[in-house]
């Protein structure tokens, strides 16, 4: 064992502002990394409430509903309203595609939409294909539903979003839109005219 003495300053004490530098090196690192950690949670979350905020805005609750009824009835989707929710979906995977949206966190906070949607509306998407000749139209959209498919396979969650699946799954969803319109209608009137009729009684005049 040494006898020397441990020097921390003057000559001999170079090891020890070596060290020293070494360890706030070290603790700069990890600082930048749970800051980058934690800033890079905070725009994912950020991402994904304009993601949901604009499916869930009025404009989209309307196209929503119209082609929900449209599958339900049997009837052809309205061009309008499958344009809008398609767009969406086209933009939503560009986004993904380009790395500017995290894929995984979109995926769990709903991976199963994207997939439903497409099988809602492949076939007249493909319609809108030959009849413009462009096989380009959507396809970002079919990607992410095919991508999350796949990953919902690989974690043996596999969709199943048959024709009668589709059906079952829009006719259901019918009466959630038409209450979420309703709700938000009523968001803009004054409060005298949302209040039910029993807490209107009770109003003083």
């Amino acid at each position: 064992m040494s006898t020397e003495p441990i020097v921390f300053w003057g000559p001999g004490s170079e090891w020890f502002w070596t060290m020293l530098q070494f360890a706030v090196v070290a603790v700069t690192l990890v600082g930048i990394y749970v800051q980058f950690r934690l800033q890079r949670a905070a725009n994912a979350f950020d991402q994904l409430n304009r993601i949901t905020a604009e499916m869930d805005s009025e404009t989209m609750l309307r196209a929503r509903l119209e082609v929900a009824r449209a599958i339900a009835a049997g009837d052809a989707l309205p061009d309008g309203g499958m344009a809008l929710v398609a767009n969406y979906w086209e933009k939503v995977a560009s986004l993904v595609r380009g790395g500017h949206v995290d894929r995984a966190v979109l995926y769990e906070s709903g991976g199963s939409g994207a997939p439903l949607w497409w099988a809602a509306v492949a076939d007249a998407a493909r319609d809108v294909r030959r009849s413009r000749e462009d096989p380009t139209i959507w396809k970002q959209f079919e990607w992410l539903a095919k991508a999350f498919t796949a990953h919902a396979e690989k974690k043996k969650e596999p969709f199943a979003f048959d024709h009668d699946a589709v059906v079952r799954i829009f006719t259901a969803g019918i009466p959630v839109l038409e209450d979420r319109i309703r709700m938000l209608e009523e968001s803009r009137l004054p409060p005298e005219r949302t209040a039910s009729p029993a807490r209107r009684a009770r109003r003083p005049i």
